[in-house]
């Protein structure tokens, strides 16, 4: 199992958390729906690295612009991800480095400006929570995540 983050695939939960953590909330899925009626990538995200208790944010704009924060790391992007998932339920999105505070991630590492990561993203049913991964293979083996949504773009933060 790889250990990885959103930036840059560092840090990671072993799959079978992945699963529980994503799929758990599949039979609530009545209840009121998070995703952003734009996308539901959109919005405020939060994870805890579990080795170290490091919390981790992501703030995807409607505007295509992000703000990630890991550690003392700061990070501004620019970021595009498919209107729809592919045929194993996977968003593709991509973004690029474009503003950097050069301090220490949770994991020590510092990222540099127009850095560029591509990574796939699997959601909930209900939009509640996602999980990040190198690639849209199924077997979910190099996946970060949950990450939890904490307010999209109907709610301010």
């Amino acid at each position: 199992m790889r250990h990885c983050s959103l930036f840059g695939m560092r840090s990671c939960l072993s799959a079978a958390m992945c699963l529980a953590g994503v799929f758990s909330g599949a039979a609530v899925a009545e209840e009121t729906d998070a995703r952003s009626l734009k996308h539901p990538l959109i919005g405020y995200w939060e994870a805890r690295l579990p080795d170290s208790g490091c919390m981790e944010t992501y703030w995807f704009k409607e505007d295509g612009t992000a703000v990630f924060t890991s550690g003392d790391e700061q990070l501004e992007a620019r970021y595009t991800v498919t209107p729809q998932p592919d045929a194993n339920g996977f968003f593709k999105l991509s973004h690029r480095i474009t503003l950097s505070n050069k301090a220490p991630d949770c994991t020590k590492q510092v990222s540099e400006i127009n850095t560029e990561q591509t990574t796939y993203l699997l959601f909930q049913p209900d939009g509640r929570s996602v999980i990040s991964c190198d690639n849209d293979a199924p077997s979910l083996e190099s996946c970060f995540g949950p990450l939890e949504l904490k307010n999209n773009a109907d709610k301010s933060l």
